[in-house]
């Protein structure tokens, strides 16, 4: 691999909505490219792209796949990526590693929550957008209306076609190439049909205009004569490609491959090769100083890690792409980001579940190694001598989380261990424990993402686990302040007793102000170095409330006064007493439940704006603000996170599958009285049952 000049190589990712034929546009590309006898179909589970009996089993895409194959000369790097968003984490990791996007769109449905999810997500790794409207022999395709749909997303690039479709639906029979004036039909290069002479026109026009205003050159050369030439026109294309200035449009179907070579010619002529895409910002390791990853075999070797996966023959495998220098089997390298060093064994080149050994990998590549001992996803690995530090690659952050544990208690121990290594190969996966109410959560992107990931413990691991609802973290907190409140440890047994009187006054803080102790002690009511086991035993006290067992919170916890015996008074005695004296004021001072309140955006088609609005207020939410973005509603509401802990499957419903959401913690607020009662009946219930 490493024999091939750098122009030559080309690596992008496959990106779009659920369904809309990503992998299928894959196998076509590939079978165009003869990188494979026949296209594979997801339908059957006969896809290249689709490795792993997850997918194969649900005939969707599931996790990002490799296929590195050859054609005219060029090396090219393909990564198949998940398109429904509980997997969509992984495509834009692999975005940031990757040269270029193909974003797929349906001609039947057009643009999309996730078309537009990825489009972003492309926009913000610096990767310059080919759009494919694929379908285009289907029921109901429409080009145009599918090409408008795009526009409306108001993303950084414009979409123009370069392609146009010869007939639509059950009458699609090919496309025609703005650029060079050529068409192709039922796979047989000829000439335009002559009843599309004006539509051609105009589209080239109207191309030639796009590329035109993304250069102030090139325009000034269009108003004065009127049209661009044949070599300023593609030139100009190329730049604003590359510039994300313009979003180049083809026609295409997938499963019939239709349009599969106008794609592989765009992909090698506008994409840019690493040397087109230049140096990426690094820093030394050596002394941290800023520099620079050239694309050159000559330089120090760097690469960032896109993919960790886990092969049944192989083990642990790193896929990386290649930034500078070059790479050899059974060497060694630092992994800059852990400052560790590994073992390089075999170079691999991956084909979706095959792979070849390589003895040599360099700009632009992008490979695999297995078995290395401390890297992940993200990491940047480089030369251990001249090393260069690139920046992490950011990982999506998880918007569900459930309640796991083993469903055999034997095997709690192994539940972990395999987690673990779940959450190496996939990122997006993180397994915590909630300190405030004990559980163990494991947090992903979706529902479906966190049930597969259970199914893969089963499959790989062979470990059964349950999954509940997480229970909320509520917190508790004061209403009106209590004042000169007494907590009082008063023990004698016949020898040394135990002794010690505070007097706590506990007022309200605002909300997230947690929970301040201060000291007005004056006078030496209680000894200076006894002071801090009051605070010790009021912190203590104040994990557990007296409405519900939850930790209690903003409040302020003033100490003005006290007493103390010369012999009998100590550390545990003081400590017990602020504890006791806590827990008194506290319930003296109206205590009340606090619930976490949630931001949440929720990306809707238009048709849908009512039935989400009012689902939102039968949770207890409030909406924000409702605005037209990207080809949807975007609802911005504020839910309380206990009506939004299994919404994933009710935004499902409601949107026939086209709603999209995401959510973060915003604040605790009060929770209703109603709403209370119920939460402090089902903890006590909860206790005695318990006990």
């Amino acid at each position: 691999m490493g024999n091939v000049d750098v122009g030559k190589r080309r690596s992008f990712a496959l990106v779009g909505h659920a369904s809309d034929g990503k992998t299928s546009l894959g196998e076509a590309l590939l079978a165009a490219a003869g990188a494979i006898h026949a296209p594979g179909k997801v339908d059957d589970g006969s896809s290249h792209l689709d490795t792993t009996p997850e997918e194969k089993e649900r005939h969707h895409t599931l996790s990002s796949s490799v296929y590195s194959f050859d054609w005219d000369g060029m090396q090219l790097h393909l990564v198949d990526t998940p398109g429904d968003p509980n997997f969509q984490g992984d495509g834009k990791i692999a975005l940031r590693a990757l040269d270029g996007a193909l974003l797929v769109c349906s001609a039947v449905d057009g643009a999309k929550v996730g078309t537009d999810a990825m489009w972003r997500a492309a926009e913000e790794a610096g990767a310059p957008v080919l759009i494919v409207v694929n379908g285009c022999d289907r029921e109901r395709a429409d080009f145009d209306v599918a090409v408008e749909s795009l526009a409306k997303l108001e993303r950084g690039a414009t979409p123009v076609p370069i392609t146009l479709p010869i007939g639509a639906g059950p009458d699609f029979q090919g496309t025609v190439d703005l650029l060079r004036g050529t068409a192709k039909v039922d796979g047989k290069a000829g000439e335009p049909p002559a009843d599309m002479a004006d539509a051609i026109a105009l589209a080239r026009e109207r191309l030639a205009e796009a590329v035109a205003e993304s250069d102030d050159t090139l325009l000034e050369s269009y108003l004065e004569h009127g049209e661009l030439g044949e070599e300023e026109l593609a030139g100009g294309l190329v730049q604003a490609v590359r510039a994300g200035k313009i979003a180049p449009v083809l026609a295409g179907a997938a499963l019939s491959t239709a349009g599969a070579g106008d794609v592989l010619r765009a992909i090698a002529e506008l994409l840019p090769s690493p040397a087109d895409r230049g140096a990426w910002s690094a820093r030394s390791v050596a002394d941290d100083a800023e520099t620079d990853a050239a694309p050159d075999p000559e330089a120090a070797f760097s690469a960032v890690v896109l993919k960790t996966s886990i092969d049944r023959y192989a083990g642990q495998l790193s896929i990386f792409r290649v930034v500078s220098g070059e790479i050899r089997p059974d060497g060694s390298c630092l992994n800059a980001t852990r400052d560790g060093k590994e073992r390089i064994g075999k170079l691999l080149r991956l084909r979706g579940a095959e792979h070849d050994d390589v003895a040599e990998a360099g700009p632009g590549d992008v490979v695999a190694v297995a078995k290395l001992k401390n890297t992940h996803t993200g990491d940047a690995l480089t030369a251990e001598k001249g090393g260069l530090r690139l920046a992490e690659i950011p990982i999506p952050e998880g918007v569900l989380s459930y309640a796991i544990s083993a469903h055999e208690k034997a095997d709690e121990d192994k539940l972990f261990t395999s987690l673990g290594r779940l959450v190496e190969e996939d990122p997006t996966l993180k397994v915590g424990r909630d300190e405030s109410t004990g559980e163990f959560l494991l947090t992903g992107m979706g529902e479906l993402h966190i049930r597969m990931a259970v199914q893969k413990l089963k499959r790989l691991y062979e470990v059964e686990v349950d999954l509940k609802t997480p229970k909320v973290p509520y917190r508790e907190t004061v209403t009106r302040k209590a004042e000169n409140v007494e907590g009082k440890l008063k023990k004698q047994t016949g020898g040394k007793g135990m002794f010690g009187v505070c007097y706590l006054t506990v007022e309200p803080l605002p909300r997230g102000e947690g929970l301040v102790f201060s000291d007005e002690i004056v006078g030496g009511a209680i000894p200076r170095n006894l002071i801090p086991a009051v605070e010790k035993g009021v912190e203590e006290a104040s994990g557990r409330g007296p409405l519900a067992g939850y930790p209690v919170v903003d409040l302020k916890v003033r100490c003005i006064d006290g007493k103390h015996h010369s012999v009998d008074s100590n550390e545990m005695a003081f400590k017990l007493a602020g504890s006791m004296g806590f827990k008194t004021a506290v319930e003296k001072a109206q205590p009340t439940l606090l619930e976490p309140i949630m931001d949440v955006d929720i990306h809707v088609p238009e048709e849908s704006v009512g039935d989400i609005m009012g689902d939102v207020s039968s949770r207890r939410g409030r909406v924000q603000s409702s605005e037209f973005k990207g080809g949807n509603q975007v609802i911005k509401a504020q839910v309380p996170m206990a009506e939004m802990l299994e919404y994933a499957s009710a935004l499902t419903s409601l949107t026939g599958g086209k709603g999209a959401f995401h959510m973060e913690f915003s604040h605790y607020d009060e929770v209703p009285a109603q709403v209370r009662e119920k939460i402090v009946a089902e903890a006590k219930a909860q206790e005695a049952t318990e006990s």
